[in-house]
């Protein structure tokens, strides 16, 4: 992993101390005269236009139809993040269609923003405080679209905070600003709208958006994301970028310029511990120093409660013979609880009695459960798997017994899904 230089940190912390300013500026009136307003309705019109139009014109030599709507489950090229990062996120029980954190974390870029609401027929403003924060995702080094240079992996969320005195009003609201972003070659407000940014209230999406000019109720949090189109911008948020808030009225853009993603383990320990545990650590594992002669496949389910799930794991290996040995690694009923990152003393069987395809038929010799020993299990990222074996006193004659340390590889992927 690469290392990011004290210049870098010393740059990103004082940036997000000058920025970091919530207090807000001033409370609601009326527009001052000589402010028009620009037309967001067209701007949001243009926004859908082109989507539209890039979707319309797939079947072209340079995109095929598969390419944006697939026949079977894919990835997205388009992603600016591995799904894995979000897998964990519970439900704000304050507002449950909220999917994504709501208090910012990590280091903050916040500007006080002023939007501009409808009150009958006179315009009238509101401001609000808009931080631009990271959450921290596997970063096992892979070079992929979004992190073309196999450094930290991060996801880059906006969160919009309405006063307190204002939060839940539905009769007057602001209304949600165009939001631009310029990076590298897209410089703002171009002839081919590259720097659009697509802003969305639930992560891994493709299509969800949120209109130009919609109401913005309820403080909320967004995940910014790339257009699936191969006619706009394409950002990679865990490099520097300036995004732009533009209420529609003159004078009314405010920038934040945001540093490359260099996480430390004060500002984001989680990119410094093991994965949450969850289905996209389900695969196949396996020691490159050791190739192909033993084995761990690892299964993980939701348990139906919404806050538990269930490891399972198979450890395909050999006997003090030489002869192939199974063993098999269950958490015990109850699970473990969502968002734990390590498993301890995980219970390990082998099973004697049984016979080669239930034969023969019936009745069948009874297949027996014994305890083996016990396991731990952490995931440092998407790519590798550490686990601690150690069997239990007075394992039976002819039974595999020992005790160590294992770090293994993952195989692959599934059907391309982004476990990075």
């Amino acid at each position: 992993m690469p290392v990011p230089s004290n210049s870098v940190l010393a740059g990103a912390v004082l940036l997000a101390s000058a920025l970091a300013s919530p207090a807000f500026a001033a409370d609601r009136g009326a527009i001052a005269v000589g402010t028009p307003h620009a037309d967001l309705g067209a701007v949001r019109a243009q926004r859908a236009g082109v989507v539209a139009a890039a979707r319309a014109t797939a079947t072209s030599a340079t995109v095929s139809k598969a390419a944006v709507t697939p026949s079977e489950l894919a990835a997205s090229g388009y992603r600016a993040y591995p799904a894995s990062c979000f897998s964990d996120t519970l439900p704000n029980p304050a507002n449950t269609i909220q999917p994504l954190p709501v208090a910012p974390s990590g280091v903050l870029y916040s500007r006080t923003v002023t939007l501009y609401e409808k009150n009958g027929t006179q315009d009238s403003a509101e401001d609000v405080t808009i931080t631009i924060f990271r959450v921290a995702c596997s970063s096992s080094g892979d070079t992929l679209s979004y992190n073309p240079d196999g450094g930290y992996v991060g996801a880059t969320l906006m969160r919009i905070q309405r006063q307190a005195q204002y939060e839940g009003d539905s009769k007057l609201y602001p209304q949600f600003p165009d939001i631009r972003v310029a990076q590298g070659s897209i410089a703002f407000d171009n002839a081919n709208f590259t720097d659009y940014v697509r802003v969305a209230t639930e992560p891994n999406t493709v299509l969800a958006d949120t209109t130009v000019g919609a109401p913005v109720i309820n403080s909320t949090t967004y995940v910014l994301e790339n257009y699936a189109s191969p006619g706009l911008g394409f950002f990679y948020f865990n490099h520097a970028f300036t995004i732009r808030f533009d209420n529609g009225y003159q004078g009314g853009r405010v920038t934040i310029s945001v540093p490359d993603y260099a996480p430390t383990q004060q500002a984001y320990p989680a990119a410094y511990k093991p994965m949450a545990i969850n289905g996209y650590l389900t695969g196949a594992w396996y020691d490159p120093a050791a190739g192909s002669r033993e084995g761990l496949v690892t299964q993980v389910f939701d348990n139906g409660d919404g806050a538990t799930r269930t490891f399972f794991a198979t450890w395909y290996t050999y006997d003090p013979l030489g002869l192939p040995f199974w063993l098999t690694v269950q958490t015990p009923s109850g699970g473990f609880p969502i968002g734990a990152t390590q498993l301890t003393n995980v219970p390990v069987y082998y099973a004697t009695g049984g016979s080669f395809a239930a034969l023969p038929p019936p009745p069948s010799p009874a297949v027996n459960a014994n305890v083996w020993g016990t396991m731990n299990v952490s995931f440092s990222d998407c790519r590798h798997i550490k686990f601690d074996f150690a069997s239990a006193a007075g394992t039976a004659q002819g039974v595999p017994a020992g005790s160590g340390t294992r770090n293994w590889t993952r195989l692959g992927t599934i059907n391309s899904l982004a476990c990075q």
